[in-house]
């Protein structure tokens, strides 16, 4: 192997930081070097004690792949391998020395029709010098690398002592490679595991939403996968490994915020909180007593409040009554003196739909500004960075009335738009919400449209979202 060769090798191995496009990328690059019909990669667990047979490679046959483990004891070629620590070669898999504690398993070769004859066994180390994968070359042959077998016992023949010497002298730079790529994979599940529980801290302070990420999410994503399909509507759309892990946790941190909003305004399913309604309750009744109120013009105050407490539409004559009530004062036997209904409660039962006043909205709002100062903390990589940005872009709107930043159309980031379509249709459509009913889906579509039309939301990606029915794919 010459030295050109050696330094290809090493910087593709150098530079996959994907575990399975390394594993596939560094199986085939030896395999070619020593002319090798087939190969296989173990991962060592230390855990277990095991090798986790993760990848296999065979240029005459399609081999399906299926995961398995497999002790590290002399029972079988491999585990003898990680056994021992060393590199050593088998002319003939079904003429074993007798020194081998081990017997080949023919079952695969019977039921495949495939002969597996020589082989190389490799055991690849960290820069610790812990075992941390088995390689298992399989079949040298005479004929050109990547065409098929045609007689095995002509056309394959032995490894030789060249090529242990090659892989001996590669497996330094494949052990580099696997640790760091290992790393690095173990480093993106301990960040997506970070994730995975804040949005799930997010929830348990508002279970009201449970579900509502994990939902947005799924259809956020489905939305780009069908653009990302259609060459015809979106041909410049087109997404990298890269853009699907920035659309990805975007995606899953949108509503991260929400842990720097009051639970009680997270969770406020009437316009009074329970211990106001309790107290005006008690007013009511003292009210009651002190003048002399009939049991059906008790009942009526009573209902009237309620109502008034209620999330849905505040019609103009229970508006009207509050109001009078509002003016209500009283004293008691003591002489205090009591508004029926104070200025903090006139002005929660006054809120004309929903139950947030102007203050509370804002501060649910508030989130998005909290989403994106939260996760500028967190020190993202260069493919990354735009992370907390697009992460607080689902509230923008197309005309810039939006929040929190009031960007307009080729201000916001594509993403954004997808979100934001998938962010509003969940909302509307969503099941668990004690404030409000669901919305059919006929009329959620109805009104996404009508904020498309109105130039809320992105009108191409919002018909294209209606016309597909993908919120039917998820």
């Amino acid at each position: 192997m010459d030295i050109k060769k050696l330094l290809e090798i090493t910087s593709l191995l150098v530079s996959k930081k994907n575990f399975n496009e390394l594993i596939d990328e560094m199986l085939n690059l030896i395999r070619e070097v020593v002319n090798a019909d087939a190969g296989s990669v173990y991962l060592y667990d230390e855990d277990k004690d095991e090798l986790i047979f993760k990848y296999t490679q065979n240029d005459t046959i399609n081999v399906a792949f299926n995961e398995f483990a497999i002790p590290v004891d002399e029972n079988s070629i491999a585990g003898y391998c990680a056994l021992k620590k060393e590199i050593f070669k088998i002319d003939d898999v079904y003429m074993l020395d007798e020194k081998y504690p081990f017997r080949f398993n023919k079952d695969f070769d019977k039921i495949s029709g495939y002969r597996t004859k020589s082989m190389l066994l490799v055991p690849i180390f960290d820069a610790k010098n812990n075992l941390i994968s088995v390689l298992q070359l399989i079949n040298k042959k005479q004929t050109p690398f990547g065409k098929k077998v045609g007689d095995f016992e002509s056309d394959v023949i032995a490894f030789n002592e060249s090529d242990l010497e090659i892989i001996h002298s590669l497996s330094g730079i494949i052990g580099v490679a696997l640790e760091n790529s290992l790393l690095y994979e173990s480093i993106e599940n301990m960040f997506e595991g970070f994730i995975r529980a804040s949005i799930q801290a997010v929830e348990s302070r508002d279970p009201i939403t449970k579900g509502h990420t994990e939902r947005v999410y799924r259809i956020t994503w489905k939305i780009a996968e069908e653009m990302d399909k259609d060459d015809t509507l979106f041909p410049d759309f087109k997404m990298s490994d890269v853009d699907w892990k920035l659309l990805k946790y975007a995606t899953l941190l949108h509503d991260f915020g929400k842990i720097g909003v009051r639970e009680a305004v997270l969770m406020k399913p009437k316009k009074l909180y329970n211990d106001q309604f309790e107290k005006l309750l008690y007013k009511a009744k003292l009210y009651a007593c002190l003048n002399n109120l009939t049991q059906s013009e008790y009942s009526d105050l009573i209902e009237d409040i309620s109502k008034s407490n209620e999330p849905s539409l505040l019609e103009d004559d229970l508006s009207e009554k509050i109001e009078k009530y509002y003016r209500l004062k009283f004293k008691d036997c003591y002489g205090e003196e009591y508004q029926l209904i104070d200025d903090v409660e006139f002005k929660q039962l006054s809120v004309k739909k929903g139950t947030l006043t102007d203050e509370e909205r804002r501060e649910i709002e508030s989130h998005v500004l909290h989403t994106y100062e939260y996760l500028t903390k967190i020190p993202w990589t260069k493919e990354l960075k735009d992370v907390p940005k697009i992460a607080c872009l689902h509230h923008e709107k197309l005309d810039g009335t939006g929040y929190p930043f009031g960007l307009k159309s080729d201000e916001i980031h594509i993403f954004g738009k997808i979100m934001a379509i998938a962010d509003i249709y969940d909302a509307l459509t969503a099941k668990d919400r004690p404030y409000k009913k669901a919305v059919p889906i006929d009329i959620a579509l109805k009104i996404i449209k009508e904020e498309a039309d109105k130039g809320k939301l992105d009108k191409k990606i919002t018909n294209f979202f209606i016309d597909k029915k993908i919120y039917n794919m998820v």
